[in-house]
């Protein structure tokens, strides 16, 4: 027990670690989950390039039946309106942090009218958010905790906010 510190709390000896206590998790300012948000997108981007083929293929693995609405309202051009969801979804999940109120206004007009006019349940929007989600964060390497969290943060907020949005 020699040159081993020693607390006492309450009557109690608290033999303390020699190594540093490091902080399991911390707080992060909107600065720092920017930052880390920035790193992740520029990683899958520079490892996959567009992922519009791979959120595709994962959102249809999980929502078959998708494929069809895509088709239909593709009007002949499918892989363009394809294009456009996955780029949709994630403007959406990059702008979360900054402008969730904006993020808001998008998916509570969007939602409703893609339930009503075309048939367009809100289980298909956040699916393909999920895949997205899935996509982007296969990229990330398991040791990068903080962007994990950071990730489900953003994932969890924006999948509320779809459940919110429906009639």
């Amino acid at each position: 027990m020699t040159g081993e510190p020693v607390f006492v709390n309450a009557g109690y000896q608290i033999l303390a670690d020699r190594d540093p206590m490091v902080q399991k998790s911390t707080v992060m300012n909107l600065d720092e989950k920017t930052k880390l948000l920035e790193t992740s997108l520029e990683r899958a981007a520079n490892e996959m390039g567009d992922i519009t083929g791979p959120v595709m293929a994962r959102y249809y693995e999980l929502h078959p039946d998708a494929r069809t609405s895509f088709r239909e309202h593709g009007l002949g051009n499918t892989a363009k309106l394809e294009a456009e969801m996955v780029e949709s979804v994630v403007y959406c999940l990059m702008n979360w942090l900054e402008r969730p109120q904006e993020i808001r206004i998008m998916f509570g007009s969007t939602v409703p009218h893609h339930e009503e006019t075309l048939k367009v349940t809100s289980d298909w929007f956040r699916g393909l958010v999920d895949a997205a989600v899935y996509i982007i964060t296969k990229t990330i390497p398991n040791a990068q905790q903080d962007e994990h969290t950071l990730w489900k943060e953003i994932h969890l907020g924006v999948n509320a906010l779809i459940a919110d949005a429906r009639y």
